[in-house]
């Protein structure tokens, strides 16, 4: 959908946010003329999610289809909640299957390697959207055991698969053999050199994915290999100077997203698709990232996988596998390095563990 045509959609969202919801009452009453006026509107922060959900709601609760409550790092015990009408779960639906149409390209078994069994939750729409299209949605869920994840592929003549971007590299390390045609890594970085490793080891086309609960679970999806993302119709992107993206959801019922701060940092191309995502903004100046971890050590084909914890900082990794190439760059971080024989598998985003969570994690 080209600019012009979202700067409509906008228009129409903003007035009927400021009609529906006490929140945004107070927007302006002027509309943005072009994209570039909108930037000048208020933005919505993960606090003004915390503190004003039921304000930001602008339908009745009876049209309510679903509510996520997402954990946050702020308020002991808080939660963000966000609200969907079957509308706003449909225009997902149908995202998942364009999307997916262009991903699976021409294949039509469709290994679900995400967690979630919940009706109209991820899994069940991305599952919805893929029977659209006469593909056969195949739940697995988070891999605890790549061997048994191998054999179910192989039994199920799993020919495209959808999962956590350290886990399906995993996967592909110990089990080359697997007939993937297609990956596609979804929440959580994914790391080029990640992206390198599971391309070589499967012949396969690797695809990156965006997406976050506040934005229907969809918004952005790579059909190319080095290609941008394409963002879903009812959403739009700005990037800040510092290169935070802030999300906008165009015609969302129950709770729209106006200039939303995702706290991901981002590239946009000129026609307004993601040209890449480069993690998490207040990871930026850290000394230690996760990013930087997955760049120095998924290129090498020697390390299965890691983890890291962070002690003040003083940073302990714990790699299944060996180093190679990467040993003296690590030692250059000034890391403390372990080698273990086992490890299980990270079954969502991960992060550092804290330092409160380093004895009984590591």
């Amino acid at each position: 959908m080209d600019l012009e045509k979202k700067l409509t959609r906008l228009q129409r969202t903003l007035q009927y946010a400021r009609t529906h919801s006490q929140f945004y009452a107070a927007l302006p009453e002027t509309q943005p003329q072009t994209l570039a006026d909108y930037t000048a509107f208020p933005m919505l922060t993960a606090d003004d999610l915390l503190l004003h959900g039921a304000e930001l709601l602008c339908c009745p609760p009876s049209r309510v289809r679903r509510i996520v409550s997402l954990e946050t790092s702020g308020t002991s015990g808080a939660r963000k909640r966000i609200f969907f009408t079957e509308r706003d779960l449909e225009a997902t639906v149908d995202f998942f299957h364009h999307g997916m149409d262009a991903v699976c390209a021409g294949t039509n078994r469709v290994g679900i390697l995400m967690p979630g069994t919940n009706p109209d939750g991820l899994c069940d729409l991305l599952s919805r959207g893929i029977r659209r299209f006469g593909g056969v949605p195949l739940y697995y869920g988070p891999i605890r055991d790549a061997d048994d994840c191998a054999r179910w592929c192989l039994e199920n003549r799993v020919e495209t698969l959808v999962g956590i971007p350290s886990q399906v590299r995993r996967l592909a390390l110990l089990h080359s053999e697997l007939p993937v045609q297609n990956a596609l890594l979804s929440s959580d970085y994914v790391s080029p050199a990640l992206v390198e490793t599971i391309s070589r080891r499967w012949n396969a086309r690797v695809l990156n994915h965006y997406g976050m609960t506040e934005s229907g679970y969809g918004l952005a999806v790579q059909t190319e290999p080095g290609g941008p993302m394409c963002l879903r119709p009812d959403a739009l992107l700005e990037t800040l100077p510092d290169g935070e993206l802030v999300l906008t959801t165009l015609d969302r019922e129950a709770m729209p997203m106006l200039r939303y701060r995702t706290g991901d940092l981002g590239r946009l191309d000129p026609d307004g698709t993601l040209a890449a995502v480069y993690g998490r903004k207040k990871d930026r100046n850290a000394v230690y990232s996760l990013a930087a971890l997955d760049d120095l050590l998924y290129g090498d084909d020697a390390v299965l996988d890691y983890r890291a914890a962070l002690s003040g900082s003083t940073l302990t990794v714990e790699i299944l596998g060996v180093v190679t190439f990467s040993r003296e760059a690590l030692a250059q971080l000034g890391c403390t390095v372990r080698f273990v024989e086992d490890m299980p598998f990270c079954s969502g985003k991960r992060t550092l563990i804290p330092t409160n969570e380093q004895s009984s994690a590591l």
